[in-house]
């Protein structure tokens, strides 16, 4: 007969290694032969309870002892885990969370009006901004205001990748979050200009990467693909739709 604590234990068993399996907490996914021996140490554990729930009762203490070893050493790996597990899902929360306001920033700024955008670019490399404000016929004090909006969405991404674009510059950007005009001007927002915004469309899939990371570790998904896809899907008809006018 089995004794009614076994029960509470082996539903404590199967639920660590649920939550090993799912949130990946002693595992690192960027080494794909470590998380093949995180699989391989979940599925014989998973075997291990399910040899405990059926027979343990009738086994001997050296057959009990071998049957619950690979539970044994899922635990000892789950217990090392737990000694720096909270800076390691800091990490990975602040990692999702920075992810999420870079690609929504960054659809944000993309989803603007074409003529905007294009007007952005020539202001941060240099172009009169007044003279900008009359090729769009706009008031001077409008167009300031929709300048610097659209300068921020930009820094609010570039921010996140500081040190990569530092990198590539070749010294230290020194960003400053635009205030005026001549902050527009400064080297990270030249940065994120060049190339047609190549810089800012690598930035959302990168950050699609890091979210796509996070969803698989954790075993479900709080962030909005059906809403992120959508948005892209019309920026892309968009740009086709100008590009064949």
């Amino acid at each position: 007969m089995r004794y009614a604590c076994n029960q509470e234990l082996i539903n404590f068993a199967e639920h660590i290694v649920k939550q090993v399996q799912r949130l990946g907490l002693y595992c690192n996914t960027d080494d794909p032969a470590n998380e093949e021996s995180v699989l391989f140490a979940c599925r014989e554990a998973s075997q291990a309870v399910a040899q405990w729930t059926k027979d343990f009762d009738d086994l001997s203490p050296n057959q009990r002892q071998l049957v619950l070893r690979p539970l044994s050493n899922l635990f000892a790996a789950y217990e090392e885990f737990l000694k720096d597990a909270p800076a390691r899902l800091i990490a990975e929360v602040s990692a999702y969370s920075l992810a999420v306001r870079v690609a929504k920033k960054a659809m944000a700024f993309l989803e603007l009006d074409g003529g905007l955008i294009s007007a952005v670019g020539k202001v941060v490399n240099g172009a009169d901004s007044r003279a900008e404000a009359r090729r769009l016929k706009m008031p001077y004090a409008e167009f300031t205001g929709r300048i610097l909006h659209a300068a921020n969405l930009l820094y609010d991404v570039g921010i996140q990748a500081d040190k990569e674009l530092s990198a590539m510059y070749g010294k230290p950007l020194n960003p400053v979050r635009p205030r005026r005009i001549s902050d527009v001007r400064r080297p990270m927002m030249k940065m994120l200009v060049a190339d047609k915004g190549g810089a800012l469309v690598r930035a959302v899939k990168d950050s699609e990467d890091v979210i796509r990371h996070c969803d698989n570790g954790a075993g479900f998904s709080c962030f909005n693909w059906t809403e992120h896809f959508k948005r892209t899907a019309n920026l892309i008809s968009l740009m086709h739709r100008e590009a064949a006018a």
